[in-house]
């Protein structure tokens, strides 16, 4: 009997402390669990149904916490360091009293800085690092639970208000794990946030990437170098935010202090200077240098105020690291001239094995490659074959380059002079295209200069045997016809239905499928796949040929007169 009332008074010992613990939550979404609890806990206490079982009380007593006590739809980084995170006003926290409470209890750290636990107290934390924070926590609770085991855990960061001014000036809703970077990047994207400073979205990108200032609460200022940072990944040059932060970001001129980094690094191009920048740090900003890049061989060039001087420096770069770097400076990264590339050419067609075949610069022949693919197919038929090459002007977009091309080439010409001749330039420049003038035929027979050297890119085509010939125009019934070996144009005029009513059959003319010459049927042997065209006779109306025999009539009476004139003046 005395034991039963002796664990009774165990029990209301630890009665009031929980339960003020559990009505002390200062998270709004953790109260209908908790009141939930002081329910349970009443109709245990009421109903006299406290088991004393294993002699463990508060294990029937103890709040039972949900995730719904909790908030965590922030992304990280990584899991939060203890040595860098400073702990502020609406942290929450899960405290563990282990072995009294045998679930976490959620805690935050009030708006005044202190996280207060019933039956222990207030203890202040904010401005301390997380580290630091939990040592002191854990040393408090553990004066009033001796036995217990003590943890504390950082459950949600705090959220709140970080002040821009400059570029996108206004005030921002930030977490405790979100760097500088972070509202950056939103600003620069946010129009709104840009018409605010009265910046218009297309001068987005002109703005410091490396000199934005972060004001911190206490008056230490922190210069934000996102491009550094990015680089090198050193957290000093991107720090998180905290409450009462100022960030300050400006206009840059990129007309006026820059670095150049060129050459053999991955990402070239200009960069904003800041003062005490270094050659390691010209090299960083390019990301690194590349595969190729010769470090014993960078060149520094400046220029004079005046900027009609300038001098190079060559200089390796473990010896020159940390050469400081002057305001316009140009640093270029030379490359080791490696010539083995990854020459190649590509065959397609009638061959064993087509594909994609590696070559040597300069030295490997058309009928090198033909012998690796396995020679031809049965089908192949080398009239039409062909071999491809890139022209000059390809890496132009398509849709200037026609322009471009006609530029450069009819300069310091002595025959594109007038309308005529310049149309009819521009009109055979469309027709440019990279065929190598290969004749395949002569090639298998053993034609040696036939045998051309192959570039990188080349094309190699061997075309099928299509055994037919297309005749159109003025036939009856225009088509493919059967390809017949020998046969002249009447044969494949014949077999499309013959001439129709309008065709003009003394202008019938042999299109080649090779080169698309056009050919008179009697200068041409018709291959397979050759074209066969018959144009129409084109009827005049009577006012041309009144207008054509007018003007014949004009020349002969100049020339009459003429000629009349000068005999007169002769007698």
């Amino acid at each position: 009997m005395k034991l039963t009332r002796y664990l009774v008074l165990i029990g209301f010992c630890f009665l009031v402390p929980l339960h003020i613990f559990t009505q002390s939550g200062l998270n709004d979404k953790t109260s209908n669990n908790q009141q939930n609890a002081l329910k349970q806990f009443d109709l245990n206490m009421n109903t006299s149904k406290i088991e004393l079982e294993n002699m463990d009380i508060l294990k029937q007593i103890e709040p039972k916490a949900t995730s719904s006590t909790i908030y965590n739809d922030q992304l990280l980084e990584g899991p939060v360091d203890g040595n860098k995170y400073i702990v502020g006003p609406n942290d929450i926290f899960a405290l563990g009293v282990w072995g009294v409470v045998n679930e976490p209890l959620p805690v935050s750290v009030s708006p005044e800085g202190s996280i207060i636990i019933p039956s222990v107290g207030e203890v202040r934390v904010a401005g301390l690092t997380l580290s630091t924070a939990k040592e002191k926590v854990i040393a408090a609770v553990k004066k009033r639970y001796i036995s217990a085991e003590i943890s504390l855990t950082l459950i949600s960061p705090r959220r709140f208000l970080v002040t821009v001014s400059g570029v996108g000036q206004g005030t921002y809703p930030v977490s405790a794990i979100m760097r500088a970077s972070s509202i950056i990047a939103f600003i620069f994207s946010d129009s709104l946030s840009l018409m605010k400073s009265g910046t218009s979205p297309s001068e987005r990108y002109s703005f410091s990437l490396r000199n934005a200032k972060l004001k911190r609460k206490n008056g230490e200022t922190i210069r934000v170098d996102l491009r550094k940072y990015f680089a090198t990944m050193d957290e000093k040059y991107n720090p998180f935010l905290r409450e009462g932060d100022l960030l300050t970001l400006q206009k840059y001129d990129w007309e006026g202090k820059f670095i150049g980094v060129q050459g053999a690094v991955q990402f070239p191009g200009i960069f904003e200077y800041i003062e005490g920048d270094d050659l390691e740090t010209a090299l960083q900003l390019g990301r690194g240098v590349s595969s190729v890049a010769n470090l014993d061989s960078i060149v520094i060039s400046r220029m004079d105020p005046s900027a009609t001087k300038m001098e190079n420096f060559y200089i390796s770069f473990e010896e020159n690291k940390n050469m400081k770097l002057q305001p316009n400076d140009r640093v270029y990264v030379t490359a080791y001239a490696e010539q083995r590339r990854d020459f190649r050419v590509v065959v397609l067609g009638e061959v064993v094995r087509p594909g994609t075949y590696p070559i040597t610069i300069n030295n490997t022949r058309l009928s090198d490659i033909l012998r690796e693919t396995g020679g031809f197919l049965p089908n192949s038929y080398l009239p039409t074959s062909e071999v491809y090459r890139k022209l000059d002007t390809f890496f132009i977009q398509t849709k200037n380059r026609d322009t471009l091309e006609n530029v450069y080439t009819r300069r310091l010409n002595d025959i594109v002079s007038n309308k005529e001749e310049k149309e009819s330039f521009d009109q055979d420049l469309l027709y440019k295209i990279g065929r190598v003038n290969v004749d395949f035929e002569k090639l298998y027979e053993g034609d040696q200069s036939q045998d051309i050297i192959l570039k990188n890119g080349d094309i190699v085509f061997i075309a099928d045997n299509r055994k037919e010939v297309y005749v159109y125009g003025q036939v009856n019934k225009p088509g493919f016809v059967p390809y017949k070996e020998g046969a002249d144009v009447s044969y494949y005029v014949s077999a499309s239905g013959g001439y129709g009513e309008r065709a003009d059959e003394d202008e019938v003319r042999v299109i080649k499928f090779k080169t698309r010459e056009w050919l008179e049927p009697d200068e041409a042997e018709i291959q397979s796949s050759d074209f066969v065209y018959v144009p129409r006779i084109i009827k005049r109306d009577f006012a041309y040929d009144i207008d054509l025999i007018s003007k014949v009539a004009s020349v002969l009476v100049s020339v009459i007169t003429l000629t009349l004139l000068v005999i007169q003046s002769q007698k």
